[in-house]
């Protein structure tokens, strides 16, 4: 089990994710730094801060928190088909980046899917006359 949002591989990912748009946008035409780039930087940002914030929170607050994150990564994606149109010359970056964006929804929806539908634990049953019997595992919802 984790300790700390910091613990989360799709935090660790989204938060690489978000060093490597700011370091892609360092890269664009000034024009562009304004516009499509800084919105990749927000919702990048974003990503990492929403897990991170669901994480404190716990349970339904985090499914809440984790489907904005990956509405972000959604915006992220668009983005970057955006700037692969319109620079061509970055395209092997830009890939590098909808790769490691289509990690991160993957990882998102599992998580988010894992959070929704937990396993039933399972619980051993003893005799009440304190005489061992063979175990009965019986589900029980979490």
């Amino acid at each position: 089990m984790y300790q700390s949002f910091r613990d989360l591989v799709v935090w660790q990912q989204s938060f690489d994710f978000a060093k490597s748009a700011y370091a892609l946008t360092k890269t664009l035409p000034t024009e562009d730094k304004y516009g499509v780039a800084s919105h990749l930087c927000r919702a990048a940002v974003a990503m990492p801060a929403h897990i991170a914030e669901g994480q404190r929170k716990r349970g339904k607050d985090f499914i809440r928190c984790l489907n904005y994150a990956n509405g972000n990564s959604a915006e992220c994606e668009t983005y970057l088909l955006l700037l692969q149109e319109l620079h061509p010359k970055h395209a092997e970056e830009l890939q590098r980046l909808k790769e490691a964006n289509t990690l991160i929804q993957k990882l998102l929806s599992s998580l988010i899917y894992s959070m929704e539908h937990p396993k039933p634990k399972e619980v051993n049953v003893q005799s009440a006359v304190g005489r061992s019997v063979e175990p009965v595992v019986v589900p029980v919802a979490a």
